[in-house]
């Protein structure tokens, strides 16, 4: 049987924060599909990252962060975003749209009003027309569109499943009361709803044929780490994902492992061999990376686990010169490169891998940052979508492997224009910055004498008597 692949082809972005409207589009057919965003501080970088994890949460079933209320631009009601996929699978070559529009419903409160999914397929070299084949609106009469898949349903009069999509339905505008926070996810990619079109016959098979594509490239094969995440990591306080080559058997029972670099971990007995497989992986590159470091699985026991299962307890430790440092003292860059490692090797070596990293640049020197981006640009199979300040990334990327955020929120991302891959992008980039000549300006002005004077006055202002 054909592997299934799911490539992330393009974004749409509508009044989310501070981006009314921005489209990014990744690299077509090629290996190493790299996206790296560009632009200065509170310019819509990390916005991109933020509806990648909405994304994340979407496909995965999972409840949307609550503070997503404030995501949405201040000035509208609603924020949009729309994700274009290419898929892979036994069925032919498809391309999909998924929609989802969020809806400020109430002090601090958000809903789902939107959630949409459209399919088109290539059929020996013809595309058919780009179709619906789920539409939930909020308020229609209707638990979704098109009708002739939702007949198939209800002509039924199974009451358990439209009961079971009710209820779905109404994980799209829950809200705690006790906690007074909305705790919303989606109404198709639900355990309920995929439960229910699981079983489905004829034309309305189509919905389960491709959501439960998109939801299994949600749950393994989308990554997401924040800037939050380093910093957490830097003070101890957080977990490394490590991205574990799971063998189908395993797989549907889980997704990942999250390891405390600074304390004890328990694991399975029967998952222990593969998180000390992904141990050596991390190991293998990392010598690559910085020579004098190899982490190490240290005082490994059999340990009795809070569900009475057999588990292995054991802790993180890094060998230096032959001594064996607590990972807790490492440096935060360090951490990092840990932290990510996994990942980077998943993205490397699986084409329907997609790693998105907010400020990649932090915490890495920039010539080994660029090393790294020079391999993934050349030889990677997945997608790594990245944000970052350091500007090495421009001197080893191709440039249409880059994008720029402006200062119009109504087109907030573009590709630079009259840019050659055999110019130094680096020195175009800052000449557009001072002299302009892109379709948008790419940079709010700052003067150094008006900082150096506001810096001045501030320390004026901070004195009394």
């Amino acid at each position: 049987m054909k592997q299934n692949t799911v490539r992330l082809a393009a974004m749409e972005i509508d009044n989310v924060k501070n981006v009314k409207h921005g489209r990014l589009d990744f690299a077509k057919s090629r290996n190493g599909s790299i996206l790296g965003i560009y632009g200065q501080n509170g310019s819509g970088k990390t916005v991109a990252v933020d509806c990648m994890v909405l994304l994340k949460c979407l496909l995965s079933g999972k409840r949307i962060p609550s503070n997503f209320y404030y995501y949405i631009n201040f000035q509208s009601d609603t924020a949009h975003v729309k994700y274009c996929f290419e898929m892979s699978t036994e069925f032919g070559e498809s391309y999909a749209e998924y929609e989802v529009e969020l809806l400020k419903n109430g002090e601090f409160s958000f809903c789902i009003s939107k959630e949409k999914l459209s399919v088109r397929n290539y059929t020996e070299g013809k595309a058919t027309k780009l179709a619906p084949i789920f539409d939930y609106q909020k308020g229609e009469s209707e638990l979704f569109r098109p009708l002739k898949y939702y007949a198939c349903f209800e002509k039924k009069k199974n009451m358990e499943n439209m009961v079971a999509l009710e209820i779905a339905r109404q994980a799209t505008e829950n809200f705690n009361e006790e906690k007074q926070r909305p705790e919303v996810s989606s109404f198709l990619f639900s355990k309920k709803s995929q439960g229910v079109f699981a079983r489905a016959e004829g034309d309305a098979g189509k919905i389960f044929r491709y959501s439960s594509i998109l939801q299994n490239y949600g749950i393994y094969d989308l990554t997401v780490i924040e800037n939050e995440h380093y910093a957490l990591l830097a003070l101890n306080l957080d977990m490394i994902p490590i991205n574990i080559g799971w063998p189908d058997s395993v797989k549907s029972r889980i997704s990942g492992i999250m390891l405390h670099p600074t304390d004890i971990n328990v694991v399975p007995r029967e998952l222990y061999p593969y998180v000390a497989n992904t141990i050596e992986q991390i190991n293998i590159v990392m010598k690559a990376l910085i020579p004098e470091i190899h982490l190490e699985i240290y005082n490994a026991f059999d340990k009795l686990m809070e569900n009475g299962k057999d588990g292995i307890q054991f802790e993180i430790t890094t060998l230096r010169d032959g001594g064996r440092i607590p990972l807790l003292y490492e440096s935060a860059g360090i951490k990092k490169l840990i932290s990510i490692c996994s990942n980077l090797i998943a993205c490397y070596n699986r084409e329907s891998y997609c790693l998105v990293v907010d400020e990649l640049d932090s915490g890495i020197y920039e010539y080994l940052l660029g090393q790294c981006l020079e391999v993934m640009q050349e030889r990677a199979k997945g997608q790594l979508i990245f944000t970052s300040h350091n500007l090495r990334p421009l001197e080893v990327l191709e440039n249409e492997l880059l994008i720029y955020t402006t200062v119009n929120p109504e087109n907030r991302y573009i590709k630079s224009a009259y840019i050659k891959n055999t110019q130094n992008t680096r020195l175009s980039y800052l000449r557009s910055i001072k002299l302009g000549g892109q379709k948008e300006k790419l940079y709010s002005e700052t003067n150094i004498y008006e900082i150096e004077l506001a810096i001045h006055r501030a320390g004026k202002a901070g004195i009394h008597g």
